[in-house]
């Protein structure tokens, strides 16, 4: 979305040809969807084949494990302490008290619920994408002694003269100097209804002219035309995040903060106050390891942005836009 929103051409890049785009679609989602099917398979195989067992764990690990510990040490590095570095945390320590499989179960909510907003989002960015084809690229421009040359929208001037055919998209802003026609004005205001316009009337960029060919005066350029707006409006409102969800990233960060220093206060004080080993089953750090993986909130990392993306993914199949 982000490259369709640069205003370069399509044909530039290789990862978007149809060949491709099957490849990429909901990647993130078919990753962690086999994720998921290799611990069910290494949970099974675990009372069968315990070396078939271990092989399906690292594959889970390596499929989600990899990008969750990539993430974390980035955060590290930059001294951000939040929820995805203590989930990534009590899934990987989960190995020193045996419990890889529960290990591999946090990874998978975890990028489950990435994937799942992800494609939720996606989605919701489907107007986006629909409004970059409308967009045309190329303007057919008309000189004064009538000369017809086609150029590029981002350097056409205000006050420049362009041709619109029948079936063509109008590229900028303006008013109809010379013609009559019929445009369809569906996709930026919601009316199927055909639209007349005649000499003097103010077509919107977007516009699909239906039968007639008109002449536009261009009043606006690229980077203020109706269908840039619209294009950067939606570009906000995906960017922006509702209250609920600023104050649950605030909280998770104070929460994974306090998870971790209690985690470290149950390992180094327990065999001090209840005179327990530091190993072991019975230790305090295998007590404390326990505690850790148990305090991660898959629950709320799983149903906070889903439940948001889904209602903004539901305004948006109505043509609802939500901001802030």
């Amino acid at each position: 979305d982000e490259f369709f929103t640069s205003g370069q051409e399509e044909s530039i890049s290789p990862f978007l040809k149809r060949s491709s785009r099957a490849w990429a679609r909901n990647l993130s989602l078919k990753n962690s969807g086999a994720a998921g099917f290799f611990l069910l398979s290494s949970f099974i195989a675990k009372f069968f084949i315990s070396d078939l067992s271990h092989l399906f764990l690292l594959l889970v690990y390596f499929l989600v494990g990899t990008p969750a510990l990539l993430h974390t040490i980035e955060d590290l590095k930059n001294l951000e302490i939040n929820i995805d570095v203590l989930m990534t945390l009590a899934a990987f320590l989960s190995f020193l008290i045996g419990s890889q499989v529960e290990g591999g179960l946090l990874l998978v909510l975890f990028a489950f619920s990435g994937a799942l907003e992800e494609s939720v989002s996606k989605r919701a960015k489907g107007a986006l994408i629909n409004l970059n084809h409308l967009s045309p690229t190329v303007g057919m421009v008309v000189e004064e002694d009538g000369t017809l040359f086609q150029k590029s929208v981002r350097e056409i001037d205000v006050g420049t003269h362009l041709l619109v055919r029948a079936g063509e998209v109008v590229p900028l802003d303006g008013n109809v100097i010379d013609g009559s026609s019929f445009v369809n004005l569906v996709h930026l205001t919601g009316e199927s209804v055909p639209v007349s316009k005649t000499p003097g009337d103010a077509v919107q960029a977007g516009s699909r002219n239906l039968d007639g060919t008109i002449t536009v005066e261009v009043l606006k350029t690229s980077a203020e035309s109706t269908l840039s707006k619209i294009i950067k409006l939606i570009n906000e409102a995906q960017g922006m995040k509702p209250k609920l969800q600023r104050f649950l990233d605030k909280f998770g960060k104070r929460y994974a903060i306090t998870i971790i220093s209690l985690f470290f206060i149950f390992v180094f004080s327990l065999p001090w106050i209840f005179s327990i080993p530091f190993l072991g089953i019975e230790g305090s750090l295998y007590r404390a390891l326990t505690f850790l993986i148990a305090a991660s909130p898959c629950a709320l990392i799983i149903a906070t942005p889903t439940a948001y993306l889904s209602a903004i993914s539901a305004c948006a199949r109505k043509g609802i836009l939500l901001k802030g």
